[in-house]
């Protein structure tokens, strides 16, 4: 063979090999995306909501959008004009410019992005937010089935939207509620109790704004405060929270300690404790970067005093830091 057989041969395979690269690139820029995420929202001001910041929380899986003026005040039902971006090649429904409409300021709307190859799907619910906290003189609750498979209430109007969470159903298991709705007159109120249960010699009431994580409650037990996850978006300095409260002590302090540490079904040692029933309130505002947590503001409120009938307090807000908080 001669030496420009040689070449033709080299030439070949190189021409070969070019050829090869040109496919594989080819079909990799033509590669169908498998991501269904929402990426930007936006909307157009209309019948009196004025946006002023968006929220997306991907992993929650919520979309909060943000006004300076008062939700209360508006007429509803109120409709804006929605501008959506999403993964490369994703679909959303409604499609991004659709027209969405709340009727009451707890109202949500669910999009769902479809990714481009088909194969998944996320659902996003949208909320719109004020200066104040949703639903805080408690007027609304909704019905959720607990681990005991029976009905029980919860704070908020809608399951997707409420911002208030409880240990309900943790404690549902014992068919247990330590908070519940309370109605006199035309007013309702949250009622937060210490009560007893068939496999606990007591369970405290709770009432706070963020989740309850049933997970985190099954693994540690005994901890209580690992199932709370705290906090909801808020991004304003305000001066103080008021509310209306009253109160009744609990006759004995008791402390109940498992015999079996960890382990809520083996029993426990119970024996009378000094000191006298209280009940606690505490205001907190953070600012959230990833993984770091500055505290803005901290105020805490403890009374033993009975009040018989509906007390108005109003606890200033102690501020840390000039920052600007991103959680209440």
């Amino acid at each position: 063979m001669n030496k420009l057989t040689n070449k033709l041969i080299l030439m070949k395979k190189f021409l070969i090999a070019i050829l090869m690269v040109a496919v594989i690139s080819c079909s990799d820029d033509n590669t169908v995306s498998d991501k269904a995420e929402l990426t930007g929202f936006t909307a157009e001001a209309g019948g009196g909501f004025t946006p002023v910041k968006t929220l997306i929380d991907s992993e929650k899986g919520q979309v909060h959008l943000f006004t300076t003026g008062d939700l209360n005040k508006l007429t509803f039902p109120l409709t804006l004009k929605t501008k959506i971006e999403v993964s490369d090649g994703a679909k959303v429904e409604p499609a991004s410019g659709a027209q969405v409409t709340f009727n009451d300021p707890e109202d949500f709307v669910s999009f769902k992005v479809t990714s481009e190859d088909g194969t998944n799907s996320t659902e996003y619910f949208l909320t719109i937010r004020d200066r104040q906290i949703p639903n805080a003189g408690f007027e609304n609750w909704f019905q959720e089935t607990g681990m005991n498979s029976q009905p029980f209430q919860q704070p908020g109007k809608y399951k997707e939207s409420s911002i208030w969470a409880t240990a309900n159903m943790g404690t549902s298991i014992y068919s247990t509620y330590g908070t519940t709705p309370v109605k006199e007159g035309n007013k309702t109120s949250a009622k937060i109790e210490t009560l007893p249960t068939v496999g606990m010699p007591i369970v405290a009431g709770a009432l706070y704004v963020g989740e309850f994580d049933l997970n985190s409650a099954m693994k540690d037990p005994t901890n209580p405060v690992a199932a709370a996850k705290l906090g909801i978006p808020f991004y304003e300095r305000p001066k103080s929270v008021k509310f209306q409260y009253k109160y009744k002590a609990g006759a004995q302090m008791i402390q109940a300690v498992p015999k079996q540490p960890g382990n809520l079904f083996g029993g426990f040692n119970v024996s009378n404790i000094e000191g006298k029933d209280k009940f606690g309130v505490e205001i907190a505002l953070e600012k959230r970067v990833g993984e770091n947590i500055v505290v803005v503001a901290k105020t805490n409120f403890q009374s033993d005093q009975d009040k018989d009938q509906f007390t108005e307090i109003t606890l200033p807000v102690n501020y840390l830091s000039n920052e600007i908080p991103t959680h209440f």
